[in-house]
């Protein structure tokens, strides 16, 4: 079945794209192939956990390896849902095909810990786009868990029976340089928030909105999305791109935004007015979501917490 979605979006995508007269009933149709929602039946279930990092595939050099084994420390004793990247999943540039080896030397031989063998969402980069993104959505068809519809998409998580969790994923680098994609995902992006009864909406993306990293700000995202984010009441940004690990918010909105780039390479960050945490580490943000609230820790590469962020 996922191959199935996967399939009929791309092609759906690649036809609609190509036709960029914004008729109503094209928009239709378009809103309908990329919004489809994955969710789950009823639960058990009273929290949901996932682990989410960007910025890695280097054939486990540059600290890759032992980012990897922390997660896979961290996620044998604390059970993860799903695991999202954020982007750059595949340097210097990308992949070139479903065969190529670095599915291998910086995905498959890297995360091969048992705690990890969970879903993969995938988010992606600039550096991804220097390669095939078709490939990466064609990997589908060939992991048990790697998961990725179309470059941008959303899907719903149960947190228990009465609270649902919206994923929406963000491909930022066409927000950034496409004018006439970014209108289509930005329409797209508001009618999946605008519709959406989840209490906790995530947003991720590569981009960072806001970064006292090397790249800084993204200014084409503080202007087009973040008053999406604002007037649907998003409660988290998730981002890569620069290499380290930070925590960011303006004091006047409720948006908490979340940098996780620490997946191999490191550089330097820099306190901005808005930041409340920055490292330049090796790790990834480890959430926990229940009815109340959302946990974010700052994991290194050991697996230990070093910063913990409770919102609410």
């Amino acid at each position: 079945m996922k191959c199935v979605i996967v399939y009929i979006k791309t092609i759906g995508l690649t036809i609609i794209e190509g036709y960029m007269k914004k008729t109503k009933f094209v928009l239709f149709i378009y809103l309908f192939l990329v919004s489809f929602t994955f969710s789950q039946e009823s639960t058990t279930k009273t929290s949901l956990s996932f682990i989410a990092f960007g910025d890695w595939g280097r054939d486990g050099d540059y600290g890759q390896q032992e980012t990897a084994d922390g997660m896979g420390v961290y996620a044998e004793k604390h059970k993860m849902d799903f695991i999202l990247t954020l982007g750059d999943n595949f340097y210097p540039a990308g992949v070139k095909s479903t065969k190529d080896k670095q599915w291998k030397t910086s995905f498959e031989d890297v995360y091969s810990d048992e705690s990890l063998q969970c879903p993969w969402y995938i988010c992606f980069g600039n550096h991804d786009y220097r390669g095939s993104i078709q490939a990466q959505i064609n990997y589908t068809y060939e992991s048990k868990r790697w998961n990725c519809p179309g470059r941008y998409y959303s899907f719903v998580k149960k947190v228990d029976d009465s609270t649902d969790a919206l994923f929406v994923i963000l491909d930022t680098y066409s927000l950034i340089v496409d004018n006439t994609l970014a209108i289509l995902q930005l329409d797209w992006l508001d009618s999946i928030l605008a519709y959406s009864t989840a209490k906790w909406k995530i947003a991720a993306g590569h981009h960072p909105m806001y970064s006292g990293g090397v790249h800084g700000n993204t200014a084409e995202l503080i202007d087009d999305v973040k008053p999406l984010f604002e007037k649907y009441k998003v409660n988290i940004y998730l981002a890569g791109h620069d290499h380290d690990m930070q925590y960011l918010k303006e004091p006047h909105t409720n948006i908490h935004y979340f940098v996780s780039g620490g997946g191999s390479e490191l550089r330097d960050v820099s306190q901005t007015r808005y930041t409340l945490f920055s490292r330049s580490m090796n790790g990834f943000l480890a959430l926990s979501i229940n009815r109340s609230r959302v946990r974010v820790n700052f994991i290194n590469d050991k697996g230990k917490r070093v910063y913990t962020v409770k919102v609410q």
